[in-house]
């Protein structure tokens, strides 16, 4: 049997879900990221290489308050 990377885990049959904590203001929030790929190693890669972005924008959105349980899409090219 073969197990995907650790923090990684499958979301559904093309996604791999993400979960980490920022502190902001104090506190810890809990924030979690899809990432729509064939492969957990694949996942991992792209968070790795994406992770300044996607803490960037997880830190605006708690600051501006416009973080919900909505998803948020991005979009890769």
């Amino acid at each position: 049997m073969q197990q995907g990377p650790l923090g990684a885990r499958n979301a559904e049959s093309s996604g791999f879900v993400f979960h980490f904590q920022l502190a902001s203001n104090g506190a810890r929030r809990a924030c979690s990221l899809t990432i729509q790929t064939d492969s957990a190693n694949e996942a991992t890669r792209i968070f790795r290489e994406n992770w300044t972005t996607i803490e960037t924008m997880a830190r605006d959105g708690v600051s501006a308050g416009t973080v919900s349980s909505t998803p948020v899409c991005l979009e890769m090219s």
